[in-house]
């Protein structure tokens, strides 16, 4: 709130993506058609120079990496509207974007690297007047950019804008959302996951207390991933913290189903086709399943800042000054 190999990490790491929803989107779309995408243009001098991208950073010369795909992954809450209705206008449908996962997928350097991003982080959110009309940005909370839209494609269309926009206008290139709701229907297609309970939640069951080793089951898998109020602090900095626990026991899980069954993937992809909303295709994502079976993954990464309450009441997290431009020159670019 780690990272090592793994068998196929991965197909195995896209699960911790989006809490088990994803698991296959890297394993099959990490190779997406990069070299085809990003060939470097062949000018000569100075345009060249220009085009490909060099920028200056700290007294040196950098380049985006050429060989790279940017995935979004999205957890959707369509029940915490009511949370934050006064914040928002129009055209609010959606739900929010309560777990938000960006992959770095450096075909080059064979890494993915991961940055979550809080539900709460502050950045400008595309907003929609009574029409649907686009009338601006106001600074929100990144979950609300999912609730603009009257259609998912929109609600994740606006959701990425806001995290290009939050990493210095970085373009992503795809995105994959799906609802909270179907978290304990895939859970059980794993015959449950395992987790040690990191924090006391009689509050919420009385035998999910701290240390003790469970395996989740239907609902209860998605009550341990979304509930934040009723459980210490109630801060999503912890939820986060379970959401990564929820992780490593569906990591685990996928790998012994994927040992025994070779053709559980295919099964599992048709069915995220019914509650994914996703703008790359399945054809896509099948073609390229050998493409990155044994990238490492690099361990979460999350933005250092600062927790403040609002006048209204709401929680709002302010990433430190520089901290995404940190992030994204770290890891999206080359020292030239």
């Amino acid at each position: 709130m780690s990272g090592h190999r793994h068998h196929s990490p991965v197909l195995k790491w896209i699960i911790a993506g989006i809490l088990l929803l994803g698991l296959f989107l890297v394993f099959y779309l990490s190779g997406q058609g990069w070299d085809s995408q990003y060939h470097e243009k062949r000018e000569t001098g100075t345009q060249a120079f220009v085009d490909e991208g060099v920028i200056s950073w700290q007294g040196k010369r950098y380049r985006k990496k050429t060989a790279l795909t940017l995935i979004l992954l999205g957890g959707i809450d369509k029940e915490a509207g009511e949370e934050t209705a006064a914040r928002t206008n129009n055209y609010r449908n959606g739900g929010q974007a309560d777990f938000l996962l960006l992959l770095a997928i450096d075909h080059g350097e064979k890494k993915i690297h991961q940055l979550q991003i809080d539900r709460d982080t502050m950045t400008e959110v595309t907003v929609l007047g009574v029409y649907g009309n686009e009338t601006g940005t106001r600074e929100l909370q990144i979950c609300l950019a999912h609730s603009y839209g009257s259609r998912p494609e929109d609600n994740a269309k606006y959701t990425q804008r806001a995290v290009e926009g939050l990493l210095d206008g970085v373009e992503i290139d795809g995105y994959y959302m799906v609802d909270y709701s179907a978290v304990s229907t895939l859970t059980d297609a794993l015959d449950g996951v395992p987790v040690t309970i990191p924090e006391d939640m009689t509050s919420v069951n009385p035998e999910w207390y701290k240390g003790h080793t469970i395996t989740l089951r239907g609902k209860d898998a998605e009550t341990f991933v979304r509930t934040r109020k009723t459980v210490g602090a109630g801060t999503n900095a912890e939820r986060m913290n379970r959401q990564a626990t929820y992780m490593r026991g569906a990591i685990s899980k996928m790998n012994q189903r994927l040992s025994r069954d070779t053709g559980f993937a295919s099964e599992f992809l048709s069915t995220m086709r019914q509650i994914a909303t996703t703008n790359l295709s399945e054809q896509t994502l099948l073609q390229e399943i050998d493409e990155a079976h044994n990238y490492e993954v690099q361990p979460i990464d999350y933005l250092p800042g600062e927790y403040t309450l609002s006048d209204d009441g709401f929680v709002e997290f302010y990433p430190e000054e520089g901290s995404t431009t940190n992030w994204v020159m770290t890891h999206l670019y080359n020292e030239r």
